[in-house]
């Protein structure tokens, strides 16, 4: 990575690692329902991860520590990140390995199998079409009590792309008053740029065709979590 490209991926870093420590997006609430849901599906038996774009691993894997993970596999495409990973990543309980790869090749690539496929704040990144190929490929990875754990912004049932956009950014230019200007219009602007969320209705009928049951489990406005699982 050049000198320029290290820079801008940690000014990007430090902003996300400011809205992640004033919670803005959630990530409390939804990691402890995670953990929760993990503890009651999995218990005190070992269970294989697949962390797909697990960036530093920095706020799941504090969680994992505190279960029974017996092989966890972090996927992202940032190398600098996938460093930071690597030490955060030493608290878990098992072996860990982390690949340089999307999330859509980590799962068309070879067969293994996993207990639990979580992704967190990635997924909203793929365009429709490519989202129903993530749940094709997502299931035909999971073990017979595989889960799917899913964290993302979703829109609300009732609306368009441009009317989140709207509601989005004027909660976080009003709201997200520990970042400072520059910080917030750069996360206007790259969600804006980026993001394709979808509605829970769409991911879940996409998952349905993929022979997976889905379930939402927490909602926090448009930062929400769901389950998937195979469906008997």
């Amino acid at each position: 990575m050049s000198d320029s490209a290290t820079d801008a991926f940690f000014s990007a870093w430090r902003t996300y690692r400011k809205i992640v420590d004033a919670n803005y997006m959630y990530h409390r609430e939804i990691g402890a329902r995670i953990e929760e849901t993990l503890r009651a599906a999995f218990g005190d038996s070992g269970f294989s991860v697949l962390d797909l774009g697990c960036g530093d691993a920095s706020t799941f894997a504090p969680r994992l520590a505190r279960l029974a993970p017996s092989r966890y596999v972090g996927v992202d495409l940032s190398e600098t990140a996938l460093g930071l990973a690597a030490e955060n990543a030493k608290a878990l309980p098992c072996p860990a390995e982390l690949r340089r790869e999307d999330l859509l090749t980590a799962l068309a690539e070879g067969d293994e199998r996993f207990d639990l496929i979580h992704t967190s704040f990635a997924l909203h990144h793929l365009p429709t079409e490519r989202k129903a190929e993530f749940f094709r490929l997502a299931a035909a990875r999971l073990t017979p009590r595989g889960l799917l754990l899913l964290t993302d912004v979703m829109r609300e049932e009732d609306e368009t792309l441009p009317i989140y956009f709207g509601r989005y950014t004027s909660w976080l230019r009003s709201d997200w008053g520990l970042l400072t200007e520059e910080e917030r219009e750069a996360t206007c602007a790259h969600l804006t740029a980026n993001d394709l969320p979808e509605t829970f209705a769409t991911l879940a009928s996409q998952a349905q065709a993929a022979g997976l049951a889905a379930e939402p489990v927490a909602a926090f406005t448009w930062h929400k979590l769901a389950r998937f699982s195979r469906r008997a």
